[in-house]
């Protein structure tokens, strides 16, 4: 939560990557790439194949000589995997010859999408069924179609695609119709002023009316529209979101245990709060945003705090975290 708000402070006082650092990188575009099944009877070599896919590795999967449209769907996952597009479309392509996939038009509208190649997109798209990533990915079309035409946004493409993606998700890192029109929105602003120069009165416009569109008003969603205000240059709506944002959260750290003079805290780390934290909230009225992070900097600076250390509760001074995290390979990797 301190460097939620250290962040936010910062996107207000002009320095907005350290925000747009902490937001997630929501998919435009879903796909599948789960492996095919193996089946009881299959050969040798495709066994091989699709076991070395689904152990993760890609190379020994495009180097082992399955035949027949499941080699070809491992082949195409394997070349997304490792970046090759269009060796993956290739493949693909040879998927939808032998016969209709749904799950082969989902992968290869997803990667022509990705490149910006709508109209194959959406020829694909439009047959590759009804689940979730097929109906989202219909609608990323008809959102990023709605942003990228002239004038105003166009409502009934907007309409259209939150009838098509279904009921949006208010988890964090979701995609929703919402989110990823203001993103398109603030990008197109980007590319017209080349980052040289603020938005005008009609991108605003147009910014705003995105705005609106957002279905959830959690602190990611206040934060992405901080990121966009700030970096077209929009400084009077960054510090409409930033302060209230800023001061929501300044509270609710104010109000977790730790700094609510609960047991079990750093006696050096509340010293500072109690310090600290009045000092940044009054530079958060006073719309003082770099006065206000700099307060902060003490608490940040702090080993138990920045590392996000749990205080002991029996001796006050000692603390307990993870101080490493190691990922498992599977045997044989």
């Amino acid at each position: 939560m301190l460097h939620q708000l250290a962040a936010v402070l910062a996107a207000w006082a002009g320095d907005v990557e350290p925000l747009a650092m902490l937001l997630p990188e929501r998919p435009v575009f879903l796909t599948d790439l789960t492996p095919p099944a193996a089946h009881l009877d299959d050969p040798v070599t495709l066994r091989a194949q699709l076991a070395a896919l689904t152990r993760g590795d890609w190379r020994s999967a495009l180097a082992t000589a399955g035949e027949g449209p499941r080699a070809d769907a491992a082949r195409a996952i394997a070349h997304e995997r490792v970046g090759d597009f269009a060796a993956a479309i290739a493949a693909w392509d040879r998927v939808l010859v032998a016969g209709e996939d749904e799950r082969a038009r989902l992968a290869r509208g997803s990667l022509h999408a990705r490149a910006g190649r709508y109209q194959e997109a959406e020829r694909d798209l439009a047959r590759a069924g009804d689940s979730f990533a097929a109906r989202w990915d219909r609608g990323a079309l008809l959102v990023i179609a709605a942003a990228d035409g002239d004038g105003a946004l166009d409502a009934a493409r907007i309409a259209r695609a939150r009838a098509e993606a279904g009921e949006p998700s208010a988890y964090w890192s979701d995609p929703t119709v919402g989110r990823l029109l203001w993103s398109r929105t603030v990008e197109r602003t980007l590319a017209a002023t080349r980052h040289q120069r603020p938005a005008n009165d009609g991108e605003r416009a147009r910014l705003r009316a995105a705005e609106r569109e957002l279905e959830h008003d959690t602190f990611w969603d206040r934060a992405l529209l901080l990121v966009g205000w700030s970096r077209v240059g929009a400084k009077e709506e960054a510090a409409r979101i930033a302060e209230p944002l800023a001061t929501a959260e300044a509270r609710a750290i104010g109000l977790e245990p730790a700094f609510a003079a609960a047991p079990g805290f750093a006696e050096a780390s509340r010293r500072l709060a109690d310090r600290a934290l009045p000092i940044s909230g009054r530079a958060i009225v006073a719309r003082k945003p770099g006065r206000a992070r700099r307060a902060l900097a003490p608490l940040l600076s702090r080993d138990d705090l920045r590392r996000f250390r749990l205080p002991c509760v029996r001796c006050g001074r000692g603390s307990i975290g993870v101080e490493e995290v190691r990922e498992a390979s599977p045997a044989g990797a």
